[in-house]
């Protein structure tokens, strides 16, 4: 139900390499969501209510997801949005920092709802 969903707790979890992160402050203090950033470049951000961590420099993004599963296994949030930490932004162009990934009718806020339609996962399919 609704009133379940709005109960369990959400984490983002961002894999960085030197990327604008000014676009999460956003999802900074609001109920029943925690954003974790892995921070693989040099420069290591202050984020006032973001858990940055770093991580060396191997790997893509999958490898930061991967590493977040494995260290976290029994205590992973009960929603966990894995992400790129570019600012989301429709579409993509090849060779361009500023994509954003995401297709038509989707938003970022899309992917940090809990079990939307009662569904236990979202993926969303694009050409």
């Amino acid at each position: 139900s609704a009133g379940e969903r709005e109960s369990l707790r959400t984490e983002i979890v961002l894999a960085s390499y030197a990327e604008d992160l000014s676009w999460v402050s956003a999802y900074v203090g609001k109920e029943n969501i925690d954003v974790t950033v892995y921070e693989k470049g040099q420069d290591f951000p202050f984020l006032p209510g973001v858990k940055t961590l770093p991580l060396p420099n191997v790997g893509r993004e999958s490898h930061t997801f991967l590493h977040h599963i494995v260290h976290n296994y029994d205590k992973l949030a009960d929603w966990t949005v894995f992400s790129q930490a570019t600012p989301p932004s429709w579409g993509y162009q090849i060779g361009s920092s500023t994509n954003g990934h995401l297709p038509d009718k989707v938003s970022f806020d899309d992917y940090v709802q809990p079990f939307p339609h009662g569904r236990d996962s979202m993926f969303v399919l694009n050409a």
